[in-house]
């Protein structure tokens, strides 16, 4: 079976299921057959006092966006901060936010299953510009930004979306602004020997690099993913091995039990670089991965984007031109 085959035919099944799982209800609290180890490395969150609004706001943006902002959206000293997310339905990343209680606008950019889709669309980096531009339009037009201009912007993908994320962070400008990359279980890249199963190192070069920014602290990076095999290209959790081996990250074992009897099988945190290994081999276990990121991976945007800003610290660092 070619890539492309391979690709849209695990991705048009979980085309199939996302809507149903769009109704999911919030997940219970995590539970862990190892206590101390789950403890000592989930993020601690704590919601601040903030007004918030009668209503979220909703608009259509460029490139089939959907603009998301929660109730409680407020800008702080005059900026706001920004997720934009790749694949899946707008609802889900809602859904996330309202569990995390994120105070950030999203975006949502539901291409379709294939990756071609998302890897055309922002091949030219005045693509992701222009989004960015449609945003502050749209936050403008909608009351609620005081002025505000954007300053924090993260990168959120599931599967396929990934293959924007990638795009965009190949132009050393846009990488620079981004302060974020989450991935759910889309972390995937070739395979340089077929046989041998040897992952392409050089295509993961530039996440390598954020990776390291990351263990420092500069920038965020979290990357969850399933066992899903694969067969001609390197699987999620093939990509992140290859990963964690060109940046000296071992894995700690794990028996933590989370959101939506997720089974996580190691984690790696080192800094604010995040990484977690999940069982599960099926469509309904890969679409667990993006409905349960409020709970898995958007705690650690929340608490990192809460925090005081550094001395010294300036808007356009933050992101702002």
């Amino acid at each position: 079976m070619r890539l492309q085959d391979c690709r849209v035919l695990v991705l048009c099944t979980c085309a199939a299921l996302v809507t149903a799982c769009s109704n999911d209800h919030p997940p219970s609290p995590a539970r862990s057959a190892d206590r101390s180890d789950a403890h000592a490395r989930e993020p601690v969150v704590e919601t601040p006092k903030r007004f918030e609004s009668t209503a979220p706001y909703r608009a259509k943006l460029a490139h089939r966006g959907e603009l998301y902002l929660p109730t409680w959206f407020t800008p702080r000293r005059g900026t706001y901060d920004l997720i934009v997310h790749f694949h899946g339905l707008g609802k889900l990343q809602e859904g996330n936010l309202d569990r995390s209680q994120i105070t950030a606008a999203v975006v949502s950019i539901n291409l379709g299953v294939s990756t071609d889709l998302y890897a055309n669309a922002f091949r030219d980096p005045q693509s992701f510009q222009n989004l960015l531009a449609d945003t502050q339009e749209e936050i403008d037009k909608s009351g609620r930004a005081q002025n505000a201009k954007l300053g924090r912007i993260a990168l959120s993908a599931w599967s396929a979306g990934f293959v924007s994320v990638a795009k965009i962070m190949s132009d050393p400008a846009s990488a620079e602004r981004v302060d974020a990359v989450i991935v759910a279980d889309g972390f995937f890249t070739s395979l340089s020997n077929l046989k041998k199963r040897t992952v392409n190192g050089p295509s993961i070069e530039r996440f390598v690099t954020l990776a390291e920014a990351a263990t420092k602290s500069e920038k965020l990076f979290t990357i969850t993913h399933s066992s899903i095999p694969t067969v001609d290209y390197a699987s999620t959790e093939e990509t992140a091995a290859k990963l964690l081996e060109l940046t000296s990250s071992p894995k700690t074992p794990s028996k933590l039990v989370g959101p939506k009897n997720m089974h996580e099988t190691y984690a790696v945190d080192r800094g604010a670089f995040h990484v977690k290994g999940y069982q599960g081999v099926t469509a309904g276990d890969h679409i667990k991965q993006i409905t349960a990121m409020g709970e898995t991976m958007y705690p650690y945007l929340k608490t990192r984007w809460e925090a005081p800003p550094p001395a010294g610290a300036t808007a356009a660092r933050a992101g702002t031109p």
